[in-house]
Protein backbone atom coordinates (compact mmCIF):
# COMPACT_ATOMS: atom_id res chain seq x y z
CA UNK A 1 0.00 0.00 0.00
CA UNK A 2 3.04 2.30 -0.19
CA UNK A 3 1.76 4.01 -3.32
CA UNK A 4 -1.32 5.08 -1.33
CA UNK A 5 0.69 6.71 1.44
CA UNK A 6 -1.30 9.60 2.87
CA UNK A 7 -4.47 8.57 1.06
CA UNK A 8 -5.39 5.43 3.00
CA UNK A 9 -8.82 6.68 4.12
CA UNK A 10 -9.67 7.70 0.58
CA UNK A 11 -8.64 4.26 -0.65
CA UNK A 12 -10.93 2.54 1.86
CA UNK A 13 -13.85 4.59 0.51
CA UNK A 14 -13.09 3.73 -3.12
CA UNK A 15 -12.48 0.09 -2.30
CA UNK A 16 -15.94 -0.06 -0.75
CA UNK A 17 -17.49 1.58 -3.81
CA UNK A 18 -15.85 -1.00 -6.08
CA UNK A 19 -17.00 -3.93 -3.97
CA UNK A 20 -20.55 -2.58 -3.87
CA UNK A 21 -20.51 -1.74 -7.59
CA UNK A 22 -21.38 1.84 -6.65
CA UNK A 23 -18.65 3.82 -8.42
CA UNK A 24 -19.58 6.96 -10.27
CA UNK A 25 -18.65 7.22 -13.93
CA UNK A 26 -16.41 10.31 -13.95
CA UNK A 27 -14.00 11.66 -11.32
CA UNK A 28 -11.55 14.53 -11.12
CA UNK A 29 -8.52 13.86 -8.91
CA UNK A 30 -6.87 17.18 -8.03
CA UNK A 31 -4.21 18.49 -5.68
CA UNK A 32 -0.56 19.53 -5.73
CA UNK A 33 1.95 17.78 -7.96
CA UNK A 34 3.82 14.63 -6.90
CA UNK A 35 1.41 13.55 -4.18
CA UNK A 36 0.18 10.28 -5.69
CA UNK A 37 -2.95 11.13 -7.69
CA UNK A 38 -1.91 9.17 -10.79
CA UNK A 39 -0.58 6.27 -8.71
CA UNK A 40 -3.91 6.12 -6.88
CA UNK A 41 -5.81 6.05 -10.18
CA UNK A 42 -3.63 3.28 -11.64
CA UNK A 43 -3.90 1.27 -8.44
CA UNK A 44 -7.68 1.66 -8.48
CA UNK A 45 -7.76 0.39 -12.07
CA UNK A 46 -5.66 -2.61 -10.98
CA UNK A 47 -8.02 -3.32 -8.09
CA UNK A 48 -11.07 -3.15 -10.34
CA UNK A 49 -9.60 -5.58 -12.86
CA UNK A 50 -7.39 -7.84 -10.74
CA UNK A 51 -9.01 -7.59 -7.31
CA UNK A 52 -5.67 -6.62 -5.72
CA UNK A 53 -4.81 -3.36 -4.00
CA UNK A 54 -1.18 -3.32 -5.13
CA UNK A 55 0.21 -2.45 -8.56
CA UNK A 56 1.99 -5.54 -9.90
CA UNK A 57 3.40 -4.10 -13.11
CA UNK A 58 1.10 -6.31 -15.15
CA UNK A 59 -0.60 -4.78 -18.17
CA UNK A 60 -4.33 -4.29 -17.84
CA UNK A 61 -6.66 -5.21 -20.66
CA UNK A 62 -9.47 -2.90 -19.51
CA UNK A 63 -7.55 0.24 -18.51
CA UNK A 64 -5.66 2.86 -20.50
CA UNK A 65 -3.76 6.03 -19.64
CA UNK A 66 -3.98 9.13 -21.84
CA UNK A 67 -1.32 11.80 -21.32
CA UNK A 68 -0.09 14.99 -23.03
CA UNK A 69 1.81 14.55 -26.30
CA UNK A 70 5.22 15.96 -27.16
CA UNK A 71 3.61 19.40 -27.60
CA UNK A 72 2.21 19.23 -24.08
CA UNK A 73 -1.43 18.96 -25.13
CA UNK A 74 -4.23 16.41 -25.23
CA UNK A 75 -6.18 17.07 -28.42
CA UNK A 76 -9.52 16.06 -29.82
CA UNK A 77 -8.03 13.05 -31.63
CA UNK A 78 -6.81 11.75 -28.27
CA UNK A 79 -10.28 12.15 -26.79
CA UNK A 80 -11.77 10.31 -29.77
CA UNK A 81 -9.35 7.46 -29.13
CA UNK A 82 -10.38 7.51 -25.47
CA UNK A 83 -14.02 7.29 -26.51
CA UNK A 84 -13.35 4.29 -28.76
CA UNK A 85 -11.59 2.59 -25.86
CA UNK A 86 -14.36 3.25 -23.34
CA UNK A 87 -17.13 2.07 -25.67
CA UNK A 88 -15.58 -1.37 -26.05
CA UNK A 89 -16.94 -4.19 -23.90
CA UNK A 90 -14.70 -5.05 -20.92
CA UNK A 91 -12.69 -8.27 -21.26
CA UNK A 92 -11.80 -9.15 -17.68
CA UNK A 93 -13.38 -6.44 -15.56
CA UNK A 94 -16.65 -4.82 -14.61
CA UNK A 95 -15.32 -1.53 -16.00
CA UNK A 96 -13.39 0.00 -18.88
CA UNK A 97 -11.15 2.54 -17.14
CA UNK A 98 -9.68 5.60 -18.86
CA UNK A 99 -7.18 7.73 -16.93
CA UNK A 100 -6.37 11.21 -18.24
CA UNK A 101 -3.07 12.04 -16.53
CA UNK A 102 -2.74 15.76 -17.16
CA UNK A 103 -6.31 16.94 -17.73
CA UNK A 104 -5.08 20.56 -17.66
CA UNK A 105 -3.52 19.84 -21.07
CA UNK A 106 -6.90 19.21 -22.73
CA UNK A 107 -7.47 21.72 -25.54
CA UNK A 108 -10.80 23.59 -25.63
CA UNK A 109 -12.00 21.34 -28.45
CA UNK A 110 -10.91 18.25 -26.52
CA UNK A 111 -12.75 19.48 -23.44
CA UNK A 112 -15.90 19.86 -25.51
CA UNK A 113 -15.58 16.29 -26.76
CA UNK A 114 -14.84 15.06 -23.23
CA UNK A 115 -17.99 16.77 -21.97
CA UNK A 116 -20.11 14.74 -24.38
CA UNK A 117 -18.50 11.53 -23.13
CA UNK A 118 -19.13 12.47 -19.51
CA UNK A 119 -22.75 13.38 -20.23
CA UNK A 120 -23.61 10.09 -21.96
CA UNK A 121 -21.09 7.40 -20.98
CA UNK A 122 -21.62 3.66 -21.49
CA UNK A 123 -22.72 1.86 -18.32
CA UNK A 124 -19.36 0.10 -17.94
CA UNK A 125 -17.19 3.25 -18.27
CA UNK A 126 -15.04 4.82 -15.56
CA UNK A 127 -13.20 8.04 -16.34
CA UNK A 128 -10.57 9.55 -14.04
CA UNK A 129 -9.15 12.97 -14.89
CA UNK A 130 -6.05 14.13 -13.01
CA UNK A 131 -4.82 17.70 -12.62
CA UNK A 132 -3.19 20.12 -10.18
CA UNK A 133 -5.99 22.69 -10.47
CA UNK A 134 -9.67 22.00 -11.29
CA UNK A 135 -10.18 25.57 -12.47
CA UNK A 136 -8.25 24.87 -15.67
CA UNK A 137 -11.25 22.92 -16.94
CA UNK A 138 -14.34 24.49 -18.47
CA UNK A 139 -17.26 25.10 -16.12
CA UNK A 140 -19.64 22.68 -17.91
CA UNK A 141 -17.11 19.84 -17.80
CA UNK A 142 -16.06 20.58 -14.24
CA UNK A 143 -19.67 20.57 -13.03
CA UNK A 144 -20.19 17.00 -14.26
CA UNK A 145 -17.17 15.48 -12.54
CA UNK A 146 -17.05 14.14 -9.00
CA UNK A 147 -14.17 16.09 -7.49
CA UNK A 148 -11.72 14.32 -5.16
CA UNK A 149 -9.05 16.37 -3.39
CA UNK A 150 -5.64 14.83 -2.63
CA UNK A 151 -3.77 16.54 0.21
CA UNK A 152 -0.08 16.64 1.04
CA UNK A 153 1.23 14.49 3.88
CA UNK A 154 2.29 15.86 7.26
CA UNK A 155 6.09 16.05 7.22
CA UNK A 156 6.37 13.92 10.35
CA UNK A 157 4.32 11.11 8.76
CA UNK A 158 6.40 11.23 5.60
CA UNK A 159 9.65 11.15 7.57
CA UNK A 160 8.42 8.16 9.58
CA UNK A 161 7.57 6.29 6.37
CA UNK A 162 10.95 7.06 4.79
CA UNK A 163 12.85 5.95 7.87
CA UNK A 164 10.96 2.68 8.14
CA UNK A 165 10.36 1.65 4.53
CA UNK A 166 13.49 3.10 2.92
CA UNK A 167 15.82 2.27 5.83
CA UNK A 168 17.01 5.85 6.23
CA UNK A 169 18.43 7.37 9.35
CA UNK A 170 15.99 9.57 11.23
CA UNK A 171 17.99 12.67 10.33
CA UNK A 172 18.10 11.81 6.59
CA UNK A 173 14.39 10.97 6.55
CA UNK A 174 13.52 14.28 8.19
CA UNK A 175 15.77 16.14 5.74
CA UNK A 176 14.06 14.62 2.70
CA UNK A 177 10.59 15.12 4.19
CA UNK A 178 11.43 18.79 4.75
CA UNK A 179 12.67 19.27 1.19
CA UNK A 180 9.70 17.46 -0.35
CA UNK A 181 7.07 19.57 1.47
CA UNK A 182 4.85 16.60 2.20
CA UNK A 183 4.89 15.21 -1.35
CA UNK A 184 5.67 11.50 -1.51
CA UNK A 185 6.56 11.62 -5.21
CA UNK A 186 9.14 14.34 -4.69
CA UNK A 187 10.53 12.55 -1.64
CA UNK A 188 11.15 9.40 -3.65
CA UNK A 189 12.90 11.44 -6.36
CA UNK A 190 15.16 13.01 -3.77
CA UNK A 191 16.29 9.68 -2.37
CA UNK A 192 19.93 9.08 -3.13
CA UNK A 193 20.75 12.74 -3.73
CA UNK A 194 23.19 14.38 -1.35
CA UNK A 195 22.06 17.90 -2.15
CA UNK A 196 19.96 19.87 -4.61
CA UNK A 197 21.45 22.16 -7.26
CA UNK A 198 21.74 25.78 -6.25
CA UNK A 199 19.44 26.85 -9.08
CA UNK A 200 16.75 24.26 -8.31
CA UNK A 201 13.63 26.11 -9.49
CA UNK A 202 11.28 23.69 -7.70
CA UNK A 203 12.92 24.48 -4.37
CA UNK A 204 12.62 28.20 -5.03
CA UNK A 205 8.93 27.91 -5.89
CA UNK A 206 8.22 25.75 -2.86
CA UNK A 207 9.88 28.24 -0.52
CA UNK A 208 7.66 31.04 -1.82
CA UNK A 209 4.52 28.91 -1.59
CA UNK A 210 5.24 28.09 2.04
CA UNK A 211 6.01 31.72 2.86
CA UNK A 212 2.80 32.99 1.25
CA UNK A 213 0.68 30.33 2.96
CA UNK A 214 2.07 31.41 6.30
CA UNK A 215 1.12 35.02 5.55
CA UNK A 216 -2.44 34.01 4.62
CA UNK A 217 -3.96 31.84 1.90
CA UNK A 218 -6.90 34.13 1.15
CA UNK A 219 -4.86 37.33 1.00
CA UNK A 220 -2.30 35.73 -1.33
CA UNK A 221 -4.59 33.44 -3.36
CA UNK A 222 -3.66 35.04 -6.68
CA UNK A 223 0.08 34.61 -6.21
CA UNK A 224 -0.39 31.10 -4.81
CA UNK A 225 -2.45 30.03 -7.83
CA UNK A 226 0.23 31.37 -10.17
CA UNK A 227 3.04 29.64 -8.25
CA UNK A 228 1.20 26.31 -8.14
CA UNK A 229 0.61 26.48 -11.89
CA UNK A 230 4.29 27.32 -12.48
CA UNK A 231 5.30 24.43 -10.21
CA UNK A 232 3.18 21.99 -12.21
CA UNK A 233 4.64 23.18 -15.51
CA UNK A 234 8.19 22.85 -14.18
CA UNK A 235 7.42 19.28 -13.07
CA UNK A 236 6.21 18.34 -16.56
CA UNK A 237 8.63 20.06 -18.90
CA UNK A 238 12.32 20.88 -19.20
CA UNK A 239 12.82 24.55 -18.39
CA UNK A 240 15.60 27.08 -18.19
CA UNK A 241 15.98 27.00 -14.39
CA UNK A 242 17.95 30.26 -13.90
CA UNK A 243 15.49 32.17 -16.11
CA UNK A 244 12.42 30.65 -14.46
CA UNK A 245 13.87 31.39 -11.03
CA UNK A 246 14.15 35.08 -11.94
CA UNK A 247 10.53 35.07 -13.14
CA UNK A 248 9.37 33.50 -9.88
CA UNK A 249 11.37 36.00 -7.81
CA UNK A 250 9.81 38.85 -9.79
CA UNK A 251 6.18 37.71 -9.87
CA UNK A 252 5.96 35.44 -6.80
Amino acid sequence: MGQLLGHEKLWVSFEKLVRENALGHAYLFFGDTEIGKASFARQLATFIEKGRDEESGESLSDAAVFAPNEKGTIGIDDVRALKRFLWQTPFNSQKRVAIVDGAHALTPEAQGAMLKIVEEPPAHALLMLITYDPQVLSAPLLSRLSKIYFARMPKKSLAKFLAKEKTLTERRAEEIAEKSYGRIGRALKLLGKTEEPADDISKSIEARIVALRERGVVENSGKLAWLLEREALVAQYNVNSPLQKKVVEYKG
